[in-house]
């Protein structure tokens, strides 16, 4: 597992969106197209304001064609989890907390078109995640908040990759048909982004 320390596409855009610089307001009609602006307060509401669920809340707060942004909170563990179509990006804004990612999930279910969640995971790896962390998991990757110190905030860049067919197989392991089991700093080729505006 590798945590990525230089600034890419994807860090630069969970940066402008957690950290958008003190400004006078600019109306929405002045913004210039193709941009979305989601200051710090917004975000902090929409996870503030969220409903809870099974060890954290939170939601969407930017999105488009080919990416989306959330925002979220855990107090506690949540489920294991692993995409089969979309690469995650977390930087970590506050509190910190152990990640396992590889392995197996344990009682896999499929949960949605190339989504499968469990309860946990065997035989992935864990590393200790804190603020100022920049994760990279690849599509096929299983991937688990395993325990939270304190209150974990962070910022997940899901990045739309290859579509998955409607029901995806079940798989073992991280039998993935490519070298998948472990997280990843390597660049990938981003989808074309059409931003909305808002």
């Amino acid at each position: 597992m590798r945590l990525c320390r230089y600034a890419s596409g994807l860090l630069s855009l969970a940066l402008a969106l957690a950290w958008a610089a003190p400004s006078p307001a600019v109306p929405a009609d002045e913004v210039s197209p193709g941009v979305q602006i989601v200051k710090g307060a917004a975000i902090a509401e929409k996870i503030d304001r969220a409903a809870a669920s099974p060890g954290g809340r939170g939601g969407v707060i930017a999105e488009d064609e080919g990416w989306r942004v959330h925002a979220t909170e855990r107090d506690a563990p949540g489920m294991a989890e692993r995409h089969e179509g979309d690469t995650d990006v977390w930087y970590v804004l506050a509190g910190g907390g152990t990640l396992v990612t590889g392995g197996t999930i344990v009682d896999a279910t499929i949960t949605g078109p190339g989504e499968q969640r469990g309860p946990a995971i065997r035989g992935g790896s864990e590393l200790a995640i804190g603020p100022g962390d920049l994760i990279s998991i690849r599509p096929g990757v299983a991937h688990w908040i395993k325990a939270v110190d304190g209150r974990l905030r962070y910022l997940t860049v899901k990045v739309h990759g290859r579509p998955v067919p409607a029901v995806a197989p079940l798989r073992s392991g991280n039998d993935c048909g490519r070298p998948c089991a472990s997280v990843s700093a390597v660049a990938r080729p981003r989808a074309k982004a059409r931003v909305n505006e808002r």
